[in-house]
């Protein structure tokens, strides 16, 4: 009996669907891809044909992926991605990896990372800044933001706190420690509402304050651990997305705001604010590298993945 073989996907296959998983169109992924949108079409139906099941939900509202779509979608954007860092092997170019960071870690993490990757940017004159053994794009956003973006296969690797919603039954993703960072109540340098003394978290509860938005991560850590102590929910004079803008403000008015301790360190050396002595610390949190398993088997990626836990290491040490 013969034995016909079974087709597989091919490139051309992986960047339609890759396309209008990005454009939820097939109209618009088409005309960015510069094909026709019948041969677009083709190319889906053939993908849904090899892989038998339905990757995307069409209306006149354009496509919208299915479950099983968004499952592939996550391993086709990896494989795209794996093929143009194998072209650019191939061509003794450096690939662009993917980095999604929280903002946090652009102050932490990001300038040893970097002194490692680019010598140059730690002032090694002998290094030109063009001799870079990796290249990168940092996309800044929160951890739940980036968590999804490393789901659907966006991203190479996130740099993130635990997400408030966690992807179940994935077992493609890897979410490893790197270090821990505590969080830190700070105030103006010259406030003189609160003493340089140790005093009691009850003490803070009536100050105005500046928070990050309740839906970010560290606001819900934060609002979690004043309700485990049994203090009154607090109600912020104003919210923000960043701390560096909490920071801003606080150095400037009498709100009192929540901050990494690494980084309100370096603005107490400034002088531009002071730590608040509390008798409960607020806990750390860890900071996580989440990444897709297949990055396991990439050198390349592998490889910047040992950088950054090395990079981790140096912090835990200071």
């Amino acid at each position: 009996m013969t034995v016909t073989p079974k087709k597989l996907l091919q490139r051309r296959h992986i960047e339609a669907l890759v396309a209008v998983g990005d454009k939820l169109s097939v109209h618009r992924a088409a005309r960015d891809l510069g094909v026709p949108q019948p041969v677009l079409s083709r190319l889906l139906a053939e993908a849904e044909a090899v892989l038998g099941a339905q990757l995307f939900e069409r209306s006149s509202h354009g496509s919208k992926p299915t479950a099983r779509g968004i499952e592939v979608l996550s391993h086709a954007r990896f494989v795209l991605r794996a093929i143009l860092r194998l072209n650019a092997v191939v061509a003794e170019a450096r690939p662009t990896i993917q980095l999604g960071c929280i903002p946090r870690a652009m102050h932490t993490l990001m300038p040893g990372l970097l002194s490692s990757l680019y010598p140059a940017a730690a002032g090694d004159a002998r290094q030109p800044a063009t001799d870079a053994e990796f290249r990168f794009k940092v996309v800044e956003g929160s951890s739940q933001m980036l968590f999804e973006a490393i789901c659907a296969g966006s991203l190479d690797f996130a740099i993130l706190r635990s997400p408030a919603r966690t992807a179940s039954g994935d077992d493609q993703l890897v979410v490893e420690r790197l270090y821990d960072e505590r969080t830190v109540v700070i105030c103006a340098t010259d406030h003189p509402d609160i003493p340089d003394t140790p005093v009691a978290l009850s003490r803070l509860v009536n100050h105005g304050w500046a928070l990050p938005d309740a839906q970010t991560t560290s606001r819900m850590a934060f609002d979690a651990f004043w309700s485990e102590h049994g203090l009154p929910q607090i109600r912020p004079v104003m919210e923000t997305r960043s701390f560096e803008s909490n920071l801003a403000v606080v150095a400037g008015t009498r709100l009192i705001s929540i901050a990494p301790e690494s980084i309100a360190r370096s603005h107490v050396g400034f002088g531009l604010l002071r730590i608040v002595k509390v008798r409960r610390a607020l806990p750390a949190n860890p900071v996580m590298l989440a990444f897709n398993r297949m990055a396991e088997e990439d050198p390349g990626l592998s490889d910047f993945r040992r950088r950054i836990h090395q990079t981790a290491r140096t912090l835990v040490l200071r």
